[in-house]
């Protein structure tokens, strides 16, 4: 039998059936059931009707009408408060931040370090929040533009306080809650990007040498396509799709396998070339992760496909901040080992 020359092995890796092959190995449960486990938020106010319409913008955002069944936040008086704290994950208390706080507030504050539940101010400010405030882990500030509620900001308030308190997972968070998706999705996104960049720095230091090269390589992209399938699979959950992933990954994979994801793949053996460089294969890990879930985010946000033109300049921006990345990398990198020696 003649032998496969070591670059046309690593091509026939890039198949369907290899792929599929991979993603048998994906472990998708955890996953699944960090994104189902129900939790509660609980938005107290002496004013009911506007507390109620805080929990309403929790639940605006894409895909609205995917949901889980579970209620996962709540609107209450002051008054009521107390009574669900022991049934819910976490208190936002709802109220001017020039008013002295009433008894009632001081009771329910109580109640929750009793059940040690996270209870947070949620401060309606008027006018321009500081940068401070804006990072604020104390309160939320909520602000008013003449009177009328942000509520741009107000969501943005609340998603940065509720996701710093780490009351639940981040996927169950959007899977329950729309509001929270578009963040939750580019946040994953981007730490998914960033790993597969790692990943790709520490082993590319190894595959320079021609003959270390080959196993290290086909071990990097199998490694690389079980990361951005959990990816894929994380960013279905969190946009509140169909939890079965026999179900929904050939539909994602039907989104990418045209075009991006084959690219990606064939594109990275550039970057196993002996003496190509480690960093134009750190740049594609980068990229090639990035477009993908950039390019499945943007079909279960809108259930359309991206046509090629539109495919091919998500490609090319994912590169340029691909190779960025692997600039900074490569400097914290140098800039790590220079301390070592020092």
């Amino acid at each position: 039998m003649t032998k496969r020359p070591p670059l046309a092995a690593l091509a026939s890796f890039g198949s369907l059936k290899a792929i599929l092959d991979v993603l048998r190995e994906v472990d998708a449960r955890p996953a699944r059931v960090a994104a189902e486990t129900p939790f509660t938020l609980l938005f107290a106010s002496q004013d009911l009707p506007f507390a109620e319409h805080l929990v309403s913008l929790m639940y605006r955002g894409l895909r609205s009408h995917e949901l889980p069944p579970h209620r996962a936040a709540i609107a209450t008086s002051l008054e009521a408060a107390p009574a669900l704290v022991k049934h819910v994950q976490w208190v936002g208390v709802l109220q001017r931040e020039t008013d002295a706080p009433p008894p009632a507030v001081t009771r329910l504050q109580r109640e929750c370090e009793l059940a040690h539940i996270p209870c947070l101010p949620l401060l309606l400010r008027e006018g321009t929040l500081s940068l401070s405030e804006r990072l604020s882990t104390q309160a939320a500030y909520v602000p008013l533009r003449d009177g009328v509620l942000d509520e741009a900001e107000a969501v943005r308030a609340i998603i940065s306080a509720v996701r710093a308190q780490r009351i639940a997972d981040d996927l169950a968070l959007a899977r329950h809650l729309p509001a929270f998706r578009e963040v939750v999705v580019r946040a994953l996104i981007e730490e998914v990007a960033i790993t597969n960049a790692v990943y790709s720095l520490g082993t590319g230091i190894f595959e320079v040498n021609p003959v270390t090269g080959l196993p290290l390589a086909v071990a990097d992209v199998v490694v690389l396509t079980k990361n951005q399938a959990l990816m894929v699979w994380k960013i279905a959950l969190a946009m509140g799709m169909p939890a079965d992933f026999r179900q929904v990954m050939p539909q994602l994979l039907g989104v990418i396998g045209g075009g991006l994801f084959f690219r990606q793949v064939a594109r990275s053996l550039v970057g196993l070339l002996p003496g190509a460089g480690v960093l134009p294969k750190v740049a594609v890990a980068f990229a090639g992760t990035y477009a993908i879930g950039e390019a499945v985010y943007q079909w279960c946000a809108h259930e359309e496909r991206l046509n090629r033109e539109t495919l091919q300049l998500l490609w090319r921006r994912a590169l340029a901040v691909g190779r960025e990345a692997a600039q900074q990398l490569w400097r914290v990198r140098q800039s790590t080992r220079s301390s070592s020696r020092a």
